[in-house]
Parts: structure tokens; C-alpha cells; sequence
């Protein structure tokens, strides 16, 4: 006969994202340890709406923020959490610097890291609009690597100005980052975003994505720029 598996108790040494949490033993677990009015809490709602965003925070940390809120916090001072430590220092400063540079002209991350089971996104979109459309968004995976993903669309009606830019923003377009091998292709498009089609000095290409994973600070004006020519910003670049 098989032996059922006892599943070990919530604590507030349980870290988030190490085992598969339901809504219900989370709602027990702050009733014992907040009182009957834990659901009154915004930071208890959100969480237990999507628990993961704070993955790699213990209980016990979730309980301390319940009890002392800090309010909304900076980008740099969510970065400083324990749970970013598998951030190289290099990659933090390039993505304060990116983030910087996209509160000036009128983007933010709107104040949370989104997470799941194996990556942590920051996503851009623009302040001051109700659809608030999403240019570029960082994905931070589980080892550390830090991916800072474009939303280019309607390339082919960009290209004198790729054709023509620095060797570290064309090869956005060129490199191998995002090919599409087939798997969206379908009668010479991509069947889900035939926008990512172009051609490039005579090339047809065929992109999935656009990626940057070699981050470099000194790059940060030319990508600003290059968003520019695609989504409207709140500054002349």
C-alpha cells in the first residue's frame, strides 16, 4: 500500500515559491499568526491573489511588512532584498540605470515585480494612460541571468533608421536572439506576429522576441533612442 506523504505545516520560515501553496493554507496560516482581520491587510489581499511576486521572501517577512509598511517602495529598494542577491552587482546598476532613464521619459514598472515559478519580471509601460502599453520589460531568472526584452512591432517601417544605427542596436535585429526556427512560421510569416517579420540589407529575418543579455549602461541612451522610434515618449530624445 502507498504511504500518503504528510505535508509539513506553514511557518514563517517557509520560503515563497518552495513548494506549492494553496490559497486556503495561506488564509489559515494568517489567521493564526494576524487575527481574524488579516483580509483587511492590502499587502495580505495581494498577496494571496498572487503569492509569487514576493517568491523567495519568507512568511516571516510578509508578516514584518504587515506590521511595519513601508509604503510603496523604490526599485532599488526592492532590489536590495534578499531574494535578488543571484543579481550580479553589474546587472543591478544597469537596471536602476534603465530604470532611470525610462521614469524621464515617462515609463514606469508600476511599482511591483510581477514573479512566478521560475522567473521575476519588471515591466515597463507608460505612465498617465489606461491601456498603459508595455515597451520593454526585464526577466530575471532563477540563476541570476538578467534578459532585458524589447516590444518591437512594424519593423520594416523602421528600417532606414536600424539600417543606419550603431553596430550594438542593429544587431538587435540581425543577431540570432529570438530567431523564429519554425515554430510560429507559416506561409513565409510567423502565424502569431507576422509584425516581426522584416527584412534588414536585403535579409528576410523572422523573430520570436528581441533580447538584450549583454547589459551595458553605456548602451542605455541608444535603446531609450530606439524605443522612441517606436512608442511615443513623454521628451524629445
Amino acid at each position: 500500500m502507498e504511504q500518503k506523504t504528510i505535508k509539513a505545516p506553514l511557518t514563517e520560515n517557509t520560503v515563497i515559491g518552495s513548494q506549492k501553496i494553496s490559497a486556503a493554507e495561506l488564509r489559515k496560516f494568517f489567521k493564526k499568526t494576524l487575527g481574524d482581520d488579516y483580509e483587511k491587510n492590502p499587502i495580505i489581499r495581494s498577496f494571496i491573489k498572487i503569492p509569487l511576486s514576493h517568491k523567495g521572501k519568507t512568511l516571516g517577512e510578509v508578516i514584518e511588512e504587515c506590521n511595519n509598511p513601508m509604503g510603496v517602495k523604490s526599485l532599488e529598494e526592492i532590489l536590495s532584498e534578499n531574494r535578488f542577491n543571484i543579481i550580479s552587482v553589474s546587472d543591478k546598476s544597469f537596471i536602476l540605470a534603465f530604470d532611470k532613464a525610462m521614469s524621464e521619459v515617462g515609463y514606469d514598472f508600476g511599482n511591483g515585480i510581477v514573479g512566478n515559478k521560475d522567473l521575476f519580471a519588471i515591466a515597463y509601460e507608460k505612465t498617465g494612460t489606461k491601456t498603459r502599453p508595455r515597451a520593454a520589460c526585464f526577466h530575471i531568472y532563477d540563476d541570476g541571468r538578467v534578459v532585458l526584452k524589447l516590444y518591437l512591432y512594424k519593423v520594416d517601417a523602421r528600417r532606414q533608421y536600424i539600417e543606419n544605427a550603431t553596430s550594438h542596436i542593429k544587431e538587435i535585429f540581425t543577431n540570432d536572439f529570438g530567431k523564429c526556427n519554425g515554430c510560429n512560421f507559416r506561409d513565409g510569416k510567423c502565424k502569431y506576429n507576422c509584425t516581426k517579420t522584416y527584412t534588414m540589407d536585403g535579409r528576410l529575418y523572422h523573430k520570436c522576441y528581441f533580447d538584450i543579455a549583454d547589459l551595458a549602461v553605456d548602451n542605455i541612451p541608444a535603446y531609450i533612442e530606439l524605443l522612441a522610434e517606436f512608442f511615443p515618449m513623454r521628451r524629445e530624445i
